[in-house]
């Protein structure tokens, strides 16, 4: 018996003496991912972060959040989210996305079907297709304005909804009309 219990202790000891004593727990107890995400309690999942020190030639196509915190020149796209120009950031890009906030530098048009927050101390040259905008004072903005007009186009099924009773009525009355002169011929 003393036997059998020295082999089970002994390996708990080698285990804390060599370097591969973390690699044997791990496998036995179960991988977290919650420790790797303490490290970003800013960032929401879902969000693709372009750092301070990352520099970026060319397109960007993102189906998640994007923050840019680095240098990008090139395009970007992120249609279905929101596009976030952070404080250190530098872009020169053209930039497709639902929302779009600025804080840093962008040189470059941005069309967002939703909403263009433009913070105080963001520098912006180009021009800009938006549904919602807000500028905060303090904000440089160079280049035009353009609304696009969602609110329009939703209104005009509905305006026309309403017009096809109205055109079935007029046709009802042309029919009475042609069966009260048919109605006198006879």
């Amino acid at each position: 018996m003393w036997n059998r219990r020295k082999t089970d202790e002994e390996p708990a000891r080698p285990l804390a003496n060599t370097p591969n004593a973390p690699e044997q727990p791990r496998e036995g107890s179960p991988v977290s991912t919650a420790p790797a995400r303490s490290f970003e309690p800013d960032v929401p999942r879902g969000t693709a972060t372009i750092g301070k020190s990352v520099v970026i030639k060319g397109q960007i196509l993102s189906k998640e959040d994007l923050v840019i915190d680095g240098m990008v020149e090139g395009t970007v796209e992120a249609q279905e989210n929101r596009v976030t120009v952070g404080p250190n950031g530098r872009v020169v890009a053209n930039i497709k996305a639902r929302d779009v906030v600025v804080l840093g530098q962008l040189k470059g048009n941005i069309e967002a079907s939703s909403r263009v927050d433009i913070r105080k101390g963001a520098n912006v040259v180009g021009d800009i297709r938006y549904s919602k905008i807000s500028i905060e004072e303090g904000a440089d903005l160079r280049g035009s304005l353009e609304m696009i007009r969602t609110e329009t186009k939703a209104a005009e099924p509905v305006a026309a909804a309403p017009k096809p009773p109205a055109e079935p009525v007029k046709p009802a009355q042309q029919t009475l009309g042609a069966s009260a002169g048919s109605a006198n011929a006879k």
